[in-house]
């Protein structure tokens, strides 16, 4: 299966680049969505557990990846990757002055696991993906 792609054109951020020049390049579209359910299926059919043993699994694990992440801890989980919680905040001039009400909203970091990134980047391939042209939707008439 390969990676479907579409060329899409941007304005050249290089600093030589005139004012109007532009550059193309090469954008991944995104598959199909797998749910939970799809995936527990999946594996089901290739082991000897039942959906629902799978499905209570992956559960359990969401919760305690919620509870460790929430208290700083990087969750580990083998070939699959690290999951870990970051911030960010605004500089202060003098440290008295920082609060913990300054961090920006966390975000969940996901370092994926070297197996899984050697064995994925040996298998991709890429597929250009053709649209057929629609006429712009922003120059045709609104109703209201």
């Amino acid at each position: 299966m390969a990676l479907k792609y579409h060329v899409v054109c941007k304005k050249d951020l290089r600093k030589e680049a005139s004012a109007d020049a532009k550059l193309y390049h090469g954008q991944i579209r995104a598959g199909d969505r797998i749910t939970l359910d799809e995936l527990s299926e999946s594996i089901s059919a290739l082991s000897t557990a039942s959906e629902g043993d799978i499905s209570v699994v992956l559960d359990g694990l969401l919760m305690l990846m919620r509870q460790n992440l929430a208290k700083g801890n990087i969750v580990e989980l083998g070939d699959l990757g690290n999951f870990r919680m970051s911030a960010g905040s605004p500089g202060v001039e003098d440290a008295e002055a920082f609060s913990a009400a300054m961090f920006r909203k966390g975000r969940i970091v996901y370092s994926p696991g070297n197996r899984l990134i050697k064995h994925v980047r040996k298998h991709v391939h890429y597929e250009k993906q053709t649209f057929i042209e629609e006429e712009d939707p922003c120059k045709l008439p609104h109703t209201i």
